[in-house]
């Protein structure tokens, strides 16, 4: 019994000093790096008319390595927004102009980090555009004010983001 005791002591220590090296599993291992820092993550706004301004969802005001621009451009009174060079360039082609030279934010190209989609609605009818990280307020302008399903614009984080850390 005495020579059973040490070998039970060593073999848990073993195990719990091996345990130590194994691998966090991948959305564990998600950091500042790859995810932005969320305490640098700001409100970004959805209006669609002045009374109707309200936040739905967190961005970034500086570059990261998973985040990309998000572009506004602006002709008269239609804003337009992209992650796209393509969309941009062909946008400026178009008569729009950027908002600045540089981007005001920067958002995710894909869902990565526990970002949630910001969806891109247009309505042929009155030339709007309109963008929303809500799925019940995306199927609300389909359904029942004429707008129609574009894209996802991109990804940003939710208000209640706790996958970066």
């Amino acid at each position: 019994m005495t020579g059973i005791t040490p070998l039970v002591f060593l073999s848990l220590w073993v195990s719990l000093a091996c345990a130590l090296f194994i691998p966090a599993p991948v959305m564990e291992r998600q950091s500042n790096e790859t995810c932005g820092d969320p305490l640098e993550a700001v409100p970004y706004y959805r209006t669609y008319s002045s009374s109707k301004a309200r936040v739905v969802g967190l961005v970034f005001v500086t570059q990261a390595a998973s985040i990309v621009p998000f572009y506004r451009l602006q002709s008269g009174s239609h804003r337009f927004y992209t992650i796209s060079t393509t969309e941009r360039d062909n946008a400026i082609a178009s008569g729009y102009v950027l908002y600045t030279a540089e981007p005001v934010v920067y958002i995710y190209p894909t869902q990565i980090c526990g970002s949630v989609p910001l969806y891109r609605l247009y309505k042929p009818a009155v030339q709007d555009t309109v963008y929303t990280a809500s799925e019940s307020e995306r199927l609300e302008f389909i359904s029942s004010q004429g707008y129609e399903d574009v894209e996802i614009a991109g990804y940003l984080l939710p208000l209640d983001n706790t996958q970066c850390t």
